[in-house]
């Protein structure tokens, strides 16, 4: 009888492309990949580390998981990832449940280590510097819909912002090469993916690492010729990389949605100084106004630090002006959190932790009025939806997204009239606006619309 085999994804989108390697790395020994725990004989948990919270969080999985060590069929527990590369040799004693312990640089080579652990008894943790960088020829088991996917096409991080862990755990910026990234994308669009996703720690930076300034806009291009692509979108980019090149190439591509999603972390020049974000060179508002020139029907998302060391209220109330003069489409929020081994850990002036809480709250408050007019503004007019299928809560409702809107991340189109196909692009007319999301009426049941 064939073995069953779990991988659970925390984290990022990132992580989930990760565990797309590792399920498959899984089919390589024989497992039958499941998505009932209780049921494996194996059991990898793929783990975040950036913050404390999500430490926290992976253990807390790592703990449920080991239940079923008695409850359930498993034979091993595996934890897998950034939490590994963070804490190291410390979670051996400190997770006595877990049997394998693997770092971040092994996901192309899970198959092997885990199989010789498995029949030889190898260490039970394996760690070495991050290296690792996928490649269109590792194989992937989605886990997305059918009809979109995320490709990952960088590894790392360079810019060495002082709150953040990840080029400690991920290592510097390690692109791809464009052919690569085209291989993988073409490989997609023939098994029916329409839209593409592109990630990576800094997606701007992608070929710097290589002395390619323009690989990204080159990317963009050659994925302009893929047959039955429909939408590439562009995700975690750098406020320094938005470059005018790219905006212009953007602009003149027919796939490329105008959707950019660019975390700012905050709007005043001392604490982007002391963030390490180039707070006297960065002009958060004079970068959105060139951005608007060149693509004047742009979605932009961001995310924001509240409560980072040294912010005034008198900052604060900057930060709340610039979400109100920007109007941005989608806002993620986060309450800085000390992270040691990062150098804002060692800041002076913290900021107490309700105060934080309650300047996030604010901002997610005035996000939510700024949504809602943006949106209001939507009803009546005639957009392309990609439909995605039944609503996750009700079998009623399909749902679908704009151009405008990020699967995972942002809100949705509720379809109350019509029928269409998931994967189907339809032209839709807008009826309602929500706080996040918007209702909407197809016009076109056909396979694709404009």
């Amino acid at each position: 009888m064939q073995q069953k085999a779990a991988v659970v994804s925390l984290g990022c989108a990132k992580n989930l492309v990760d565990s797309e390697v590792l399920a498959a790395q899984l089919t390589r020994l024989g497992y039958e990949i499941t998505a009932e725990a209780s049921e494996a004989a194996l059991i990898v948990v793929n783990t975040c580390g950036f913050l404390e919270s999500a430490v926290q969080e992976a253990v807390d999985h790592l703990l449920e998981m080991a239940r079923y060590k008695d409850e359930g069929s498993c034979r091993h527990l595996v934890a897998v990832g950034c939490m590994v590369q963070r804490y190291g040799r410390k979670l051996v004693s400190l997770l006595p449940e877990v049997d394998l312990f693997l770092g971040t640089s092994h996901y192309d080579r899970f198959a092997d280590l885990l199989e010789n652990f498995i029949q030889e008894g190898t260490p039970t943790i394996l760690l070495e510097r991050p290296g690792y960088l996928c490649h269109g020829g590792i194989q992937r088991i989605p886990s997305t819909p059918a009809h979109w996917a995320y490709v990952k096409i960088a590894e790392g991080c360079s810019n060495r912002c002082s709150f953040c862990l990840i080029p400690a755990l991920r290592g510097p910026c390690r692109s791809r090469t464009v052919q690569d990234v085209v291989a993988e994308v073409q490989h997609l669009a023939q098994s029916g993916v329409v839209e593409v996703n592109l990630i990576a720690q800094d997606t701007t930076a992608f070929g710097t690492d290589r002395g390619e300034p323009n690989a990204l806009c080159r990317l963009l291009e050659a994925l302009e010729d893929i047959s039955g692509l429909r939408w590439v979108r562009l995700l975690y980019t750098s406020p320094f990389g938005v470059h005018d090149d790219l905006l212009r190439t953007m602009a003149g591509s027919s796939k490329v949605v105008p959707y950019l999603d660019i975390p700012f972390q905050h709007c005043v020049p001392r604490i982007l100084e002391a963030m390490h974000r180039r707070g006297k060179r960065l002009r958060p508002l004079e970068l959105i106004e060139r951005i608007r020139k060149r693509l004047p029907d742009v979605a932009l998302r961001t995310s924001l630090m509240v409560g980072f060391p040294g912010e005034t209220e008198a900052d604060f109330q900057d930060l709340c002006r610039f979400i109100k003069d920007v109007g941005f489409d989608h806002m993620g929020v986060f309450a800085f959190s000390s992270e040691k081994g990062c150098r804002a850990a060692r800041l002076p002036n913290p900021v107490a932790e309700e105060v934080k809480q309650a300047r996030r709250d604010a901002l997610m408050a005035l996000q939510q009025s700024i949504s809602r007019a943006k949106l209001q503004r939507l009803v009546g007019r005639r957009l392309p939806i990609l439909v995605e299928g039944l609503h996750s809560e009700t079998e009623f409702l399909a749902v679908g997204r704009l151009p405008t809107q990020a699967p995972e991340v942002d809100g949705c189109v509720l379809i109350v009239e019509g029928e269409a196909v998931a994967g189907n692009i339809v032209q839709a007319e807008i009826l309602k606006a929500h706080d996040y999301d918007l209702e909407a009426r197809l016009l076109t049941p056909a396979a694709h619309g404009p």
